[in-house]
């Protein structure tokens, strides 16, 4: 019996991320290892600062991150340098030489807790490109357990991954894990295909490789939302308190809009299609509002704010040329809501537009169809490069580079009949109640540790691999 590690860049914030590894380990127990989110003056030759706390079935530990790992390598060469690779955008990645050294000491300082926090018999599963280098770290301690790795970027398209300086250390790395996990099978069939171009791969099986002695694995497993986690949030005041509000305060029309505040969420874009809207019907004159939720903490910190402003600057223009004097037909929201905050407004929103240029997991995209009412739900519109669409079978599916094609779905799903809204919704919530997130850690953690899946006829399972809860370290 073995126990499982859960490593991911932070734990601090409440997210819909969060949650998730929440809801697992509550289930399953293990130990939780990340940042705490603070930064301290650490002696190179003085032990980091770790916390250890007890959260229900699962431990925690915690550790701060030097000045220079946060504002180097964490804001620097992960945001502005890794970010826009994943991305397809490598014209705006910018490296630096002591960027990459932060970045590899804040992967040693992860790999250093994990060592001092494993059993013999424990599975570790690093999350994101955060932690690339944390495998190379834990085989050079000469740690044997299983090593899984799931990237919730989207893996670039054929050589662009090598515009990173150190994308041979970073490639060396990731192959010292077992198991490598993706958000879809584009991605990951971007990787087979770019990795059997720069190495000598030997192909054991459709999804198993050997690579300079390794024994490699890769899949698709696409990131499912915790139920439980959003039945509490329908639940809360917060959120029956906020939904009232928006439906009581707003035009019928009511079109959610947000995600990450960068440039691959397509934000202008959205402003666009509401411009077209407008322009082809007169029945959403004063009848519309696009809400465009835009706190600073959905963005990287190093240009959240210029996107921001930029953003705002386009709503304040569009406001003044369409609106009138008591209707604004964009709501820029700058505000932090709660989690339980948000879920009123998606409740209360007729469609939800999530049109990234390009994503991984498209988390909102799941949230807002878990929180409809099933009488009368919103209908969802989803990018066609965002990762969900490959699962979302039920959402109408957009070029978010299109205005006129977005203007078209929303005015289709404002006018879509109560009937094929239900159905639309229960199509999605199927899918949802089957790929919920303990199913994508059950099917991880089976293939991690070699435990024969259930036949391809069943829906996965949601029941985890026997791991053991027992923390009794070396």
């Amino acid at each position: 019996m073995s126990g499982l590690i859960l490593v991911s860049h932070n734990q601090c914030q409440r997210s819909t991320l969060t949650a998730i590894y929440d809801g697992i380990l509550s289930r399953q127990g293990g130990l939780w290892i990340s940042w705490d989110g603070k930064s301290s003056v650490i002696p190179d030759d003085a032990p980091r600062p770790c916390a250890v706390q007890q959260t229900g079935q699962y431990e925690t530990v915690t550790f701060p991150m030097t000045q220079g790992e946060l504002n180097e390598g964490y804001r620097h060469y992960i945001h502005k340098g890794l970010w826009p690779v994943f991305h397809q955008r490598p014209d705006m990645a910018r490296f630096s030489a002591s960027g990459f050294q932060a970045y590899k000491s804040l992967n040693k300082a992860f790999a250093r807790a994990i060592c001092e926090n494993i059993t013999p018999d424990d599975v570790i599963w690093i999350q994101d490109y955060h932690l690339l280098g944390c495998a190379a770290f834990l085989r050079e301690e000469g740690l044997t357990q299983p090593v899984g790795f799931f990237l919730h970027q989207p893996f670039p398209a054929g050589r662009i991954f090598e515009t990173i300086p150190e994308w041979r250390w970073l490639t060396e790395s990731l192959l010292c894990c077992d198991l490598i996990g993706f958000q879809t099978v584009q991605d990951m069939n971007n990787f087979i295909v770019w990795l059997e171009g720069e190495f000598r791969t030997e192909r054991l099986e459709s999804h198993c490789f050997r690579v300079h002695g390794r024994i490699i694995r890769v899949g698709v497993f696409p990131v499912g939302i915790d139920l439980d986690d959003v039945q509490a949030l329908r639940e809360s005041n917060s959120c029956a308190f906020m939904e009232m509000q928006c439906r009581d305060s707003l035009p019928e029309n009511r079109v959610l809009s947000g995600g990450h505040l960068d440039e691959s969420s397509g934000l202008p874009y959205r402003i666009s299609t509401l411009e077209v809207l407008l322009r082809r019907h007169d029945c959403y004159q004063k009848n519309i509002t696009l809400l465009q939720l835009a706190s600073p903490a959905a963005g990287h910190e190093h240009d959240a704010s210029a996107v921001g402003q930029a953003l705002e600057a386009r709503c304040g223009e569009f406001n003044g040329v369409h609106g009138a004097m008591n209707w604004y037909p964009v709501n820029y929201l700058t505000q932090a809501y709660s989690r339980e905050e948000q879920a009123g407004i998606y409740r209360a929103s007729r469609v939800a537009l999530v049109t990234p240029l390009m994503a991984g997991m498209s988390l909102m995209a799941k949230m807002y169809v878990a929180l409809q009412d099933p009488n009368n739900p919103g209908v969802l519109i989803l990018s066609q490069f965002a990762g969900a669409a490959e699962q979302l079978e039920g959402a109408i599916t957009v070029n978010p580079y299109d205005p006129d094609g977005m203007a078209s779905a929303v005015h289709t799903a404002l006018q879509m009949p109560l009937r094929e809204r239900r159905n639309l919704h229960a199509r999605l919530m199927n899918i949802l109640h089957i790929h919920n997130s303990h199913a994508w850690a059950g099917s991880f953690l089976r293939m991690l540790i070699n435990v024969p899946d259930e036949p391809a006829s069943l829906p996965p399972p949601t029941v985890f691999p026997r791991l053991s809860s027992s923390r009794a370290r070396y």
